[in-house]
């Protein structure tokens, strides 16, 4: 679903990634782990065909040069913080919809897949964190994408919304969405991510390994999955 081939992105004369290859399988998720500045957020820009890079990247079957908008158009993109200014939820979600095509119809369904659906017409600016990412992975998920992308999507949220995210991409992981998912947090890298590319100095370092969960646990609760202590 996602093949990244060879990419090298400079910016302004500094090397930013240098022949960065990897791959990930349908329904598979995967994390990019490395301090800040090792990469994680470039390699992400450029699947989005946001940064000129050599190299070469798809998603879905589709190059993000060549074919960009059958690229983008299966890929869900959620950032580290997302920015909607003085505007209802709804408003918010049918901007996009516009955007993309997408009937108006799903609008509700991607709100209630977030548990927004009875907040749609609160302005933005009174949600909390928790809230705040919630809805950008409801517009992430407009038109059903089967490939989401996120970037240190948890980093601003509190221990409770952070729980929250935690059970909402295991309902989508339940669905069959493939995830990269750049992070630094062990635990939701252990939690979230099948294995870990893991990056240095805009190079890949090592063969990729099984992610595993430190301190954190999912536990199955009446069907349901939960977040516990170790």
């Amino acid at each position: 679903m996602i093949r990244a081939d060879d990419l090298t992105l400079a910016i302004d004369g500094r090397e930013i990634l240098s022949g960065v290859s990897f791959e990930v399988a349908r329904g598979e998720a995967v994390a990019l782990v490395g301090a800040n500045g090792s990469g994680k957020t470039s390699i992400l820009r450029c699947l989005l065909g946001l940064v000129p890079f050599a190299g070469r990247a798809s998603i879905d079957g589709h190059d993000v040069v060549r074919d960009g908008v059958a690229a983008r158009a299966a890929t869900g993109y959620v950032p580290q913080k997302a920015a909607f200014g003085d505007v209802r939820a709804r408003e918010v979600m049918s901007f996009v919809a516009k955007l993309r095509g997408v009937p108006k119809a799903r609008i509700q369904s991607a709100l209630r897949e977030v548990g927004l659906r009875e907040a749609a017409e609160r302005r933005v600016r009174t949600f909390s964190g928790g809230m705040q990412q919630r809805l950008a992975i409801a517009v992430a998920l407009l038109g059903d994408p089967p490939v989401l992308l996120l970037d240190e999507p948890s980093a601003s949220l509190d221990q409770e919304g952070q729980g929250a995210f935690v059970d909402l991409v295991w309902r989508l992981r339940d669905g069959g969405h493939t995830l990269l998912l750049a992070s630094h947090r062990n635990e939701e890298v252990g939690l979230l991510t099948d294995r870990v590319i893991r990056l240095d100095d805009g190079r890949v370092v090592g063969a990729p390994s099984v992610a595993k969960a430190s301190r954190v646990v999912r536990l199955a609760v009446k069907g349901e999955r939960r977040c516990g202590p170790v």
